[in-house]
């Protein structure tokens, strides 16, 4: 079969294509033959050398899959059967850029007959997102900003919040983001020709956003604390800017009337509660049969073309989720 594998770090070329032999299972593992397997920022940062919980090398990367078992290995899941499985619930072993990949069976989730399968391979997106809206805020909000609202993440963080009853607001570059933006039914704010502060406000009757998601830190994280509601949060789920060269705190008492709150987030903190994950993707799961949700799908490219998905993740004008298609 065919891998993509990483032996050292650096730029989209150190993604390669390699063959090996077609896995078998153990005790209490299954064989899935992949149909989709999502492209995610964990896997870019991993190829970069810049996450902080790295693999050894070589890593064959990726964060989720959708494909169809193809050796159940007596573990009850039948061959045939269409199913889900994210990296973090199998133990973050990797080997999902490939065209098989063995799993342990109580990581694997089944998918219903007929279940969109590249669809499907967006909702790790949404497992995060129910994460990061049900744990770590752990408040009601009334508004939430969300950077990048065009992207896999961002469109996954607008269509919960708004499905949990709170006016979204999308924040995204370029007439077509904002379109997309838009058409989920967030208000849309197009950084490269509108004063990202002054719309919030606008769009809130003054008060700030209750909730912001911030995925680029660097120098956001200072803007974005002056368009805080009372009492509101901003929560950092990525840092592709770096990290903020100002003093925090001191950003913080500057709009201290507001009593800001800021919170880190990141998925390993699951590492250690993996129950709440695994009610986070039940959840998540029950709204894609139920067609509650409706992942947004980008660009897919042949798992042969690796290198040119991470490319165009990179140049961040990709509109919702890249996959791969073995």
């Amino acid at each position: 079969m065919n891998v993509i594998e990483i032996a050292r770090t650096g730029g989209p070329e150190v993604l390669e294509r390699r063959e090996r032999p077609i896995p078998k299972p153990g005790p209490g593992e299954v064989l899935i033959k992949a149909h989709a397997i999502g492209v995610a920022y964990f896997d870019m940062l991993i190829r970069t050398g810049r996450y902080p919980w790295m693999p050894p090398l070589p890593y064959v990367p990726g964060n989720e899959m959708t494909g169809h078992i193809v050796d159940g290995n007596g573990t009850g899941l039948n061959d045939g059967q269409p199913v889900y499985v994210a990296n973090w619930d199998n133990g973050y072993k990797g080997g999902f850029y490939a065209e098989y990949l063995v799993a342990a069976a109580k990581a694997v989730r089944p998918l219903a007959a007929g279940a969109d399968l590249d669809r499907a391979a967006a909702l790790s997106n949404y497992v995060v997102a129910t994460c990061l809206l049900d744990y770590a805020v752990r408040f009601p909000f009334e508004t939430v900003a969300v950077h990048g609202g065009a992207g896999g993440m961002g469109l996954a963080l607008i269509e919960l919040a708004r499905l949990a009853g709170a006016k979204a607001i999308g924040i995204a570059g370029g007439d077509e983001k904002c379109a997309l933006v838009a058409a989920r039914g967030a208000e849309a704010i197009d950084h490269t020709r509108e004063d990202i502060i002054a719309r919030v406000r606008e769009l809130t009757g003054g008060r700030g956003a209750d909730l912001i998601c911030n995925h680029m830190a660097g120098d956001t994280l200072k803007h974005d604390l002056t368009m805080l509601a009372p009492f509101g949060l901003l929560v950092s789920y990525g840092a592709l800017n770096g990290l903020p060269q100002g003093d925090l705190f001191r950003d913080m008492r500057a709009v201290v009337a507001q009593c800001p709150a800021v919170r880190c987030f990141t998925m390993h903190s699951f590492d250690h509660a993996a129950h709440l994950r695994d009610r986070a993707t039940d959840k998540v799961l029950k709204l894609f049969a139920e067609k509650k949700i409706d992942p947004v799908l980008g660009p897919s490219f042949p798992l042969a073309e690796a290198q040119a998905a991470h490319r165009a993740l990179e140049a961040r004008g990709v509109m919702g989720k890249i996959i791969l298609k073995p």
